[in-house]
């Protein structure tokens, strides 16, 4: 339900931003991420922009000095106060999941997750998306996690499909393939 209710304001900000500074369109990406961070790591902030017990305009100037602090350009100023006076707030985090994706699906990019074994440094993962791009012949923005159950190689999550070149999907698929035969 929530993504249901962040889709028009994730939609209606990537219209203006792409209307007005085309360039700028990624970068809302990390100003939205960052006041969803903010609500979550301090949810007292949460809840006073939320409740009515607090008026409109100490809801407004809170805002505005949590927008300074964060360092917020003035699309996302403006469309925070609309998401504040709309009563939406609770929804950060879906709206800017949700302003990803569109972004993603404009630029032609997937996300995938990435399980590994080990730490991978910049180009290592760099070469893992690479070969992945080349894979499924499109953009992917990969993010890494750490799963040492892996013992070896990697595994990719792309939407609901999984990719699985760990030495534990090979043992397993080399153990279903023996008990069928």
């Amino acid at each position: 339900m929530a993504r249901f209710r962040a889709l028009p304001y994730a939609k209606a900000l990537y219209a203006v931003v792409h209307d007005q500074d085309p360039g700028r369109v990624e970068a809302v990406i990390g100003e939205l991420e960052r006041m969803a961070e903010a609500l979550a790591a301090v949810p007292d902030l949460l809840r006073v922009l939320t409740t009515p017990m607090v008026s409109v305009q100490t809801k407004t100037a809170i805002l505005d000095e949590v927008l300074d602090s964060l360092q917020m350009t003035e699309p996302a100023r403006r469309f925070l106060h609309v998401v504040q006076q709309h009563y939406r707030m609770e929804h950060m985090r879906d709206i800017a999941t949700v302003y990803r994706e569109l972004v993603d699906r404009a630029k032609g990019r997937v996300r995938a997750t990435v399980e590994v074994v080990g730490e991978l440094d910049a180009e290592q993962q760099r070469q893992v998306a690479q070969v992945l791009s080349e894979v499924l012949g499109t953009e992917i923005a990969a993010e890494f996690t750490f799963n040492p159950e892996l013992l070896a190689g990697f595994r990719a999550r792309v939407g609901s499909k999984l990719y699985d070149g760990s030495l534990v999907g090979q043992v397993d698929r080399l153990s279903r393939h023996t008990l069928t035969e």
